[in-house]
């Protein structure tokens, strides 16, 4: 009987530290309002002659760089003043705005990053990322759309208004 009462104790405080990390009705509802203004803004029409269409993958080549928009979108710079924004299949809260991170990838294809790859996020400064997997959590990219300057600084303005 002793025994059992050790072993209930600990199951009772995970199952209420779990209760305690749950997200609150109204930061759900601010999360997929959000997710939906976002949405419409990329929702409007691009010309596909002008801009491309919506890419599974992006070659190494076609990206000078990148840079965490929130914790679910992605913007890609490319060549040409080519942009491409990148909703993640799930939040990553490993992506910090504005810090120099690194993306370790692990790909299943060679020279691109495509829709399903999964990533970790390291800091430059933290470890050596190098070395291999496991820097962060998993997070998982989506397909890269086209999209144009005023896009982006509207999806950003929407992000500072709601900090």
């Amino acid at each position: 009987m002793t025994t059992l009462k050790y072993i209930h104790i600990p199951v009772l405080v995970l199952a209420l530290l779990g209760a305690s990390c749950a997200v609150s009705p109204e930061e759900t509802s601010r999360r997929l309002a959000l997710e939906a203004d976002i949405q419409s803004i990329l929702a409007h029409p691009l010309d596909p002659e002008v801009f491309g269409e919506t890419k599974r993958c992006l070659g190494e080549n076609e990206y000078r760089s990148y840079r965490a928009l929130d914790d679910r979108h992605m913007l890609f710079e490319g060549r040409g003043d080519k942009l491409w924004i990148n909703t993640l299949r799930t939040s990553c809260p490993d992506l910090r705005r504005g810090r120099n991170d690194v993306l370790v990838v692990r790909s299943f294809t060679l020279r691109r990053i495509c829709d399903s790859d999964n990533f970790a996020v390291a800091d430059w400064f933290d470890r050596p990322w190098y070395r291999g997997w496991g820097a962060g959590m998993t997070c998982v990219f989506g397909e890269f759309q086209p999209v144009t300057k005023d896009q982006v600084a509207d999806i950003e303005d929407l992000l500072k208004s709601k900090r």
